[in-house]
């Protein structure tokens, strides 16, 4: 018997993409309270999201898989 997951990767992808968003706004404003430097915080936050996008979606997608605490 084959399980298929619960979420779709356009919904895993659109979740990332929001919460990318929200994470972008407080890294910033934290990168910049230690910095004071607008372009230091702008490449530190762009290039932590940038992978931590990408660590998120494979992670929400190897959950998708694991079925502990779902309701069947």
């Amino acid at each position: 018997m084959e399980i298929k997951p619960v979420e779709k990767h356009p919904r895993s992808i659109a979740k990332s993409i929001s919460y990318r968003i929200l994470s972008l706004s407080a890294d910033s404003a934290v990168a910049y309270f230690f910095t004071r430097d607008v372009a230091l915080s702008a490449g530190i936050v762009i290039l932590v999201n940038t992978y931590s996008t990408f660590l998120y979606y494979f992670h929400e997608r190897m959950w998708a898989h694991i079925h502990w605490g779902h309701k069947n």
